[in-house]
């Protein structure tokens, strides 16, 4: 029965296919936000679907993180596919920004090497000298009030340039934060005291790019990129994922990860049909 045998074979491959293309290139939903290529979502899974710097993390369903980016944590509080941007929001300084009306940062906002992602010129800085021996004579210098744990004076500045300065004033820490420009114009108006926490609490945009230099090929030939572990070497590597399973280079390549895969008369054994006769 050659026919029957042709259609198991074929079967087989199909399998083995369908094996190689990892679920992670589809959707996922956190927190009411959906999760689409090229981000992808964290996991245990050998496997990742997505642009590297681009995985998030979901935490009780209800918060997604950007995590590591700065080594700090930002909370993603919208992603816009059409525009490229993502929205990040301070994850930590979150709970202090509802109670406070001196925000403590402690990290400056920096980009990652190699990161996809970059801020935009919808965004703008806010300056914060915290702990200050002398008065700060800059027109523009807000002091902040109510700052815990703190003898001296605390301003916040609606920009950036001033850190040089925080040393000469006698400052304890000097920290820039980005924010959405249209915010920090629109909050200018409203009291001091709560002016810059809810700036903050409004967040800032990043924008990604929509095709990497390494992932230009394997998209242009039908593929979406990604990440998966080395069979052989071990480690992780850049992935190609295509309709008929994972290369190590562009759809229509030879995988270099692993070997094709190869149907012997022992796997048709494993299916109970060794007995099978022309």
């Amino acid at each position: 029965m050659p026919a029957l045998l042709l259609l198991l074979l074929a079967v087989l491959l199909l399998f083995a296919a369908a094996n190689g293309y990892p679920p992670t290139c589809g959707n996922a939903t956190c927190g009411g936000l959906t999760i689409a290529y090229p981000f992808w979502l964290n996991s245990s899974s050998a496997s990742n679907c997505g642009y590297r710097g681009l995985g998030l993390a979901c935490e009780g369903n209800t918060t997604l993180i950007l995590p590591a980016q700065s080594h700090h944590r930002y909370r993603v509080s919208g992603i816009d596919y059409d525009t490229h941007s993502v929205f990040l929001v301070d994850d930590v300084e979150a709970e202090a920004l509802n109670t406070a009306s001196c925000p403590h940062l402690h990290f400056n906002f920096t980009i990652d090497a190699g990161s996809a992602l970059q801020l935009t010129q919808s965004d703008s800085n806010i300056t914060f000298f915290y702990n200050c021996k002398r008065n700060a004579s800059w027109p523009s210098a807000v002091e902040l009030t109510g700052c815990p744990d703190y003898n001296g004076s605390s301003y916040a500045f609606a920009g950036d340039g001033y850190t040089d300065e925080a040393s000469e004033y006698g400052c304890e820490a000097a920290v820039v934060a980005p924010v959405l420009d249209a915010h920090k114009k629109a909050m200018m108006e409203a009291p001091p005291a709560a002016r810059y926490v809810e700036v903050l609490k409004g967040g800032f945009e990043l924008n990604y790019s929509p095709h990497s230099e390494q992932c230009g090929a394997c998209e242009r030939s039908g593929g979406w990129c990604g990440y998966r572990h080395n069979q052989t070497h071990g480690g992780v590597g850049f992935a190609c994922f295509c309709d008929g399973g994972p290369t190590a280079d562009q759809c229509g390549t030879y995988d270099a990860f692993s070997p094709p895969a190869r149907i012997t008369s022992s796997t048709v054994a494993c299916l109970g049909f060794q007995n099978m006769r022309s």
